[in-house]
Parts: structure tokens; C-alpha cells; sequence
């Protein structure tokens, strides 16, 4: 998962250039790349989130803020995934969607990132708290 998030957001960010002038060829073939890591990173994440919800909710109390992020996490992801799959849908160009697209999946990214230190140590704290019982 970790691999595909970080090649779509490459991609994403190699694409966003072209709002700055910079135009990075072949960009169909980037185009269709970032929507199949893109998609798959949605997969991943599917099985990432059913394999762990309950761990999550059970630190809901002890991990306020690791809880909190990831829902934030869940909820951009939510609309990063609603504004590309609009985009991809759409018979006609809905201005400014993919700068949207763009701005919230940088957020996502943010809090991606965040999600990821801080889940790290809590997992590895809730997994000795366990064997230790």
C-alpha cells in the first residue's frame, strides 16, 4: 500500500505541473498509471481498513489522536476517490475538479504521512500490550 500511495502521489504531482507550465511527456500513459495505482492503493486500503477496525476502535480511548487522524485519513481519502472517479465519469470537463482533486489529495498525503508515524508506534505499543497479558 505504502508503494502504491507513494507512486500516485509522485505521478499526481508530476501531472499538477502542468497548471505551472511544465509539461511532462507521455502524459496519457502517466495519466493511466496514476489512476491504476490510484485505484489499487483503494483496494489496499480496503484491506488495510477491514484487517484493522477494530484495532481502531479499540484505541479509540488511548489513542485520541491517532484515531482522530485516521478518520480524517478516511474521509479525504473518501473525497480524493468521489473527485477522481467524478472527473474519470464525466462527460464534460467540471471546472476546476482536478485542482480540487489536487489540493485534497495533498491533504491526504499530509495526513497519510501522519497516520503512518504515528500508527507505526501505537501498533508496536498495542501489540506488546497484548503479549504481555
Amino acid at each position: 500500500m505504502v508503494l502504491a500511495f507513494a507512486v500516485t502521489l509522485i505521478i499526481g504531482v508530476i501531472l499538477h505541473l502542468k497548471s505551472h507550465g511544465i509539461l511532462i511527456q507521455p502524459r496519457s500513459v502517466l495519466k493511466i498509471a496514476h489512476w491504476i495505482f490510484g485505484y489499487a492503493m483503494a483496494a489496499l486500503l480496503f484491506i488495510h481498513w477491514s484487517q484493522f477496525h477494530k484495532m481502531l476502535n479499540a484505541l479509540k480511548t488511548k489513542f485520541r489522536w491517532f484515531y482522530a487522524d485516521t478518520w480524517l485519513l478516511i474521509i479525504l481519502f473518501i473525497a480524493v476517490l468521489l473527485t477522481v472517479t467524478v472527473k474519470l465519469l464525466s462527460p464534460v470537463k467540471i471546472p476546476h475538479l482536478g485542482l480540487w482533486h489536487y489540493g485534497i489529495g495533498i491533504a491526504m498525503s499530509v495526513t497519510a504521512l501522519i497516520h503512518l508515524l504515528r500508527g507505526l508506534p501505537s501498533w508496536n505499543r498495542m501489540r506488546k500490550s497484548c503479549h504481555s497479558h
